[in-house]
């Protein structure tokens, strides 16, 4: 009778086959020194000492230790690692099993897996505004999800939850979080199945930056002149540093004696100073004539900021000169944008300027996103172009 019990669990049910064929071999049961032809299963019985040392259940491998009469396995739950021993496979298998029935039942909800993520993944890696942005984007769960098992988190939930934000960007990085929550969580054997995998990501058109035409730049570069906060917006223009670390500079960093501009921290959403956006923003870069002349006189501030401003006032009047001049509207980011349309135009190669503006070298970045071409710049080579 054990044996055609034995028979049926290889032919029909394969997880009871494993225990069985488990308890055969610490038995020493005569089946296993025969040959047993049913299906495949027939396959793992033609070494037996190959079979002896290890068998799977649900992807862990239950083993025999190395010079030692006992068996092991591991799994994950939590983001832990667990060990399991035995003095026989059918023995370690068993508790495996109930191990993992356990794990089942008592999964810890979405907030306790986002918690330990954070500080096992991201804490020292990234920046606390980050973090901040984390946090900002999780408000866009209703509470009854964030306290729910994350096993028990449907795909379809999670989805009208994303969808139903209005705003494209707010949607698109609740998307993005929850995502690299779910992918650590199915890595780390917290969930069976990434959900995020089969929900579509939020559509976001990202708004196109504009670079200045010729003309368009020589009626501002005089408005800048007599305008108070000129200075920043040339600085800008003739340099291409972003907004955020022309307002962390401080006169220590305009270094006149080797004609060097050095770029190492930047003025974060937070009005504070913080480290720059990545490691290839923190640079030391010339600094041309026309930017010299206007900085000379702020070499003296020490550790003063240059431009002692919140974030907010340089687009709120910008936006007011760019009127009174009869210019299109633009933000102090554009003038980034015509920094490096300028020199790409110009012929500067593509790796000299990325290491100037503080992209990583090869980034199609620096020519898909922030290169312009103007119609104004064209007229020029009408003719040649019409020919």
């Amino acid at each position: 009778m054990i044996l055609g019990e034995i028979y049926g669990a290889l032919e029909y049910d394969e997880e009871r086959a494993e225990e069985r064929r488990a308890q055969m071999y610490v038995l020493g049961h005569p089946a296993i020194l025969q040959p047993i032809k049913l299906k495949s299963e027939c396959d793992n019985f033609k070494n037996a000492d190959e079979k002896e040392q290890s068998m799977k259940y649900q992807g862990k491998t239950i083993q025999k230790q190395k010079n030692a009469n006992s068996w092991f396995t591991r799994y994950r739950h939590d983001g832990k690692q667990h060990f399991i021993s035995g003095k026989t496979q059918a023995e370690v298998l068993k508790k495996l099993k109930e191990a993992l029935a356990e794990c089942k039942q008592k999964s810890i909800t979405l907030m306790q897996w986002y918690n330990q993520w954070l500080v096992n993944f991201k804490k020292g890696k990234v920046k606390n505004i980050t973090i901040r942005d984390y946090e900002n984007s999780l408000n866009h769960l209703p509470e009854e999800i964030k306290n729910k098992e994350i096993t028990k988190i449907t795909a379809l939930e999670m989805n009208s939850v994303i969808n139903g934000i209005r705003k494209e960007r707010a949607s698109q990085k609740l998307y993005e979080l929850l995502t690299a929550l779910f992918r650590k969580a199915k890595a780390y054997d917290i969930v069976e199945k990434n959900i995020m995998e089969i929900i579509e990501k939020p559509k976001h058109v990202r708004q196109e930056g504009v670079a200045l035409s010729t003309k368009e730049q020589e009626i501002f570069i005089t408005a800048c002149k007599n305008n108070k906060y000129g200075d920043m917006y040339l600085v800008a223009l003739y340099q291409g540093l972003r907004i955020g670390e022309i307002l962390a500079l401080t006169g220590n960093d305009i270094d006149l004696d080797n004609n060097k501009i050095i770029v190492n921290k930047s003025m974060n959403k937070e009005n504070k100073v913080d480290s720059t956006k990545n490691k290839q923003s923190e640079r030391t870069i010339p600094l041309f004539d026309k930017t010299r002349a206007i900085l000379e006189k702020y070499s003296k501030f020490g550790n003063k900021r240059i431009f002692n401003l919140t974030n907010s006032v340089p687009n709120k009047h910008l936006y007011k000169l760019c009127e009174s001049e009869g210019i299109r509207k633009i933000s102090v980011h554009d003038l980034r944008h015509t920094f490096i349309t300028n020199s790409i135009n110009r012929g500067v190669p593509e790796h000299i300027v990325q290491a100037l503006v503080g992209h990583k070298i090869g980034s199609s970045v620096t020519k898909r996103i922030y290169t312009h071409i103007n119609n104004d710049d064209i007229t020029p080579f009408f003719e040649l172009l019409n020919k």
